[in-house]
C-alpha cells in the first residue's frame, strides 16, 4: 500500500506541475488579448485536439494494452509507432494543400495559412511525445514522467510570455508561441530517449501489426467520433454566435479543466495498476474502493470550484467575468472522464474496444441535440449545459456496457452524487446572488459527505488496521 501511494504521489508531481503551468497561461493570455482574439485562439486548440484524437489511429492504446504481455519493449515501441507516423505524412500533405481553406474556416480569413503549415509541422512531435510518455509511464518511471511533463508545459508557458511581450497581442502570436514551445519541449524529451527512437525495419515485428490493428483501429474509429463530440460545442458557438462568446467559453473551459489535475494524475497511475491487478486476479472490492474514492474526491473538488468561483475569476481579465456562469457544467468533463476510467474496466480487460464506438455515438447524439437546442438561444451557457450533459451520458454508457460484459460492482453512490452535482451546476449557472448560491453549495457539499460516510469509515478502518500492524511490527523488532 505504501508503494502504491508513493507511486501515485510521484505521478501527481508531474500532473500537478503541468496543470498549474497550463493554468498560468490563462491569466497571461487573457491579460494581453480580448475575448474575441481568445476565441480565435480556441479554434487553433480545436484543430490540435482533432489531430491528437485522430493521428494515433488507436495504436497508442494498443501499445499500452500489449506492454505487459510483449517481452521486447523497444521492439513493441518501434512497431506501434510506425503506422501513426506514416499516417501523419498523409495528414500533413492534406493540411498543406488545403492550408488557405483551413485557415478561413478556423480564423475567419485565409491570410493565416502559414499557421496551418506550422500546425502540420508539429504533428510528428506530437506522435513522438505521446508514445514516449506512454513508454515511460508503463515502466512506472513516475519521477521521469513528471519531470518531462513539467518541462514541456514550462516551455509552452515561457514562449507564450516572451512572444506576447515582444510581438503584437493577437491570437496568431499565441498560436506561434504554443507550437514553438511544444516543439522545444518535445525535442528535449526526444533527446533524453534517443536510444528508443532509433528504429529500423529489423527492429519491428510484422506479426505484431495485426494484433495492434485489431485492438487499436476500433478505438481509432471511436476516437474519431469522440473527437467530434469534443469539438462540437465550439463549432456550434462558432456558427451561431461570435468569437467573443467563443472566447468566454474557452476561458470557462480552461477554469473547469483545473479538475484535470486529478484526472491526469489518476489516469497515468491507474492504467498500469488496473492491468496489473487484473492479471493478479485481485478481488472486486479493490476496484470498487478505488472507484468510490475517486468519485468522492473529485466531487469535493467540483464543489470547491463552485464555492470559490468568484475568487477564481480574479485570475482573468474583467472582460471575462461572465465566464463564471459558463464553467459549472463544464466541470463534468474531467469528473465523468476520471470516474469512467474506473467503471469501464470490463471493456478494457475483455478487449471489447468496439463498444467504445457505441459509447461515443451516444455521447455525440446527446451533444449535437442539446447544442442545437440551446446554443442559438443561450449562447456559451447553452453550450456548457450541452457539453456537461453529454459527458454524463458518456460516463453512463461506458459504465452500462462494461457492467454488462463484466461482473463489475454497484455504482449507486455514483448516480446519487452525479444527480446532486447536476442540481448544483444548474443553480450556479442561474443564480447570481453570492450569499444564496454559497448556502446552496455548502448544503450540496454536506449531502455528498453524508453519502460517503460508509466509504470514509472503511478507509479509516483500513488505515487504522495498517497502522496497528506497523506499530506491532516495530515493537516486535525492538523486543
Amino acid at each position: 500500500m505504501k508503494a502504491f501511494v508513493t507511486r501515485l504521489m510521484q505521478f501527481a508531481v508531474g500532473s500537478l506541475g503541468a496543470a498549474l503551468l497550463n493554468l498560468l497561461t490563462i491569466p497571461v493570455i487573457t491579460f494581453f488579448i480580448s475575448p474575441e482574439e481568445y476565441g480565435k485562439t480556441s479554434m487553433f486548440m480545436l484543430a490540435q485536439t482533432l489531430l491528437i484524437c485522430v493521428i494515433y489511429l488507436g495504436y497508442d492504446q494498443a501499445f499500452a494494452r500489449e506492454f505487459y504481455e510483449y517481452p521486447n519493449k523497444k521492439k513493441l515501441f518501434s512497431t506501434a509507432i510506425v503506422v501513426p507516423f506514416l499516417f501523419s505524412g498523409v495528414v500533413i500533405g492534406l493540411m498543406c494543400y488545403f492550408a488557405k481553406s483551413i485557415s478561413a474556416f478556423l480564423f475567419g480569413s485565409d491570410m493565416y495559412y502559414h499557421a496551418v503549415y506550422l500546425i502540420a509541422a508539429s504533428i510528428p512531435f506530437l506522435i513522438f511525445e505521446r508514445f514516449l510518455f506512454l513508454y515511460v509511464r508503463m515502466q512506472n518511471k513516475a519521477l521521469e514522467f513528471s519531470l518531462f511533463n513539467i518541462i514541456v508545459k514550462f516551455s509552452i508557458l515561457l514562449c507564450t510570455v516572451l512572444f506576447l511581450l515582444f510581438f503584437p497581442h493577437t491570437f496568431i502570436t499565441v498560436i506561434y508561441a504554443t507550437i514553438i514551445g511544444q516543439v522545444i519541449g518535445d525535442t528535449i524529451l526526444m533527446l533524453r530517449n534517443v536510444r528508443i527512437l532509433y528504429m529500423s525495419p529489423v527492429k519491428t515485428d510484422p506479426d505484431l501489426y495485426p494484433r495492434l490493428a485489431k485492438f487499436g483501429l476500433p478505438i481509432a474509429a471511436a476516437t474519431v467520433i469522440y473527437s467530434m463530440f469534443v469539438v462540437i460545442d465550439k463549432l456550434f458557438i462558432r456558427y451561431f454566435c461570435d468569437f467573443e462568446q467563443l472566447g468566454l467559453y474557452t476561458a470557462a473551459f480552461k477554469i473547469a479543466s483545473a479538475l484535470l489535475i486529478l484526472q491526469t494524475t489518476f489516469s497515468n497511475f491507474w492504467v498500469p495498476t488496473a492491468y496489473a491487478w487484473y492479471k493478479k486476479q485481485k478481488p472486486m472490492h479493490y476496484f470498487k474502493l478505488v472507484s468510490d474514492s475517486i468519485m468522492f474526491l473529485i466531487a469535493i473538488l467540483f464543489m470547491g470550484l463552485l464555492l470559490f468561483k468568484g475568487v477564481i475569476m480574479l485570475v482573468l481579465s474583467p472582460e471575462y467575468s461572465q465566464a463564471q456562469y459558463i464553467f459549472p457544467f463544464l466541470c463534468f468533463y474531467p469528473l465523468m472522464m476520471t470516474v469512467s476510467e474506473t467503471t469501464n474496466l470490463g471493456i478494457v480487460f475483455l478487449k471489447r474496444s468496439s463498444l467504445n464506438i457505441l459509447v461515443s455515438i451516444i455521447a455525440l447524439i446527446v451533444s449535437v441535440g442539446l447544442n442545437l437546442l440551446l446554443v442559438p438561444t443561450y449562447g456559451a451557457i447553452g453550450a456548457s449545459i450541452a457539453t456537461g450533459s453529454a459527458y454524463i451520458a458518456f460516463f453512463l454508457a461506458r459504465t452500462y456496457f462494461s457492467m454488462r460484459i463484466w461482473k463489475g460492482f454497484s455504482v449507486k453512490t455514483h448516480m446519487m452524487t452525479t444527480l446532486l452535482l447536476v442540481v448544483a451546476a444548474s443553480l450556479n449557472s442561474m443564480i447570481h446572488t453570492v450569499w444564496l448560491i454559497s448556502i446552496i453549495n455548502v448544503a450540496v457539499l454536506l449531502c455528498i459527505i453524508i453519502i460517503y460516510i460508509p466509504l470514509l469509515r472503511t478507509l479509516y478502518r483500513s488505515y487504522y488496521a495498517k497502522r496497528q500492524q506497523s506499530i506491532s511490527h516495530e515493537k516486535g523488532i525492538e523486543a
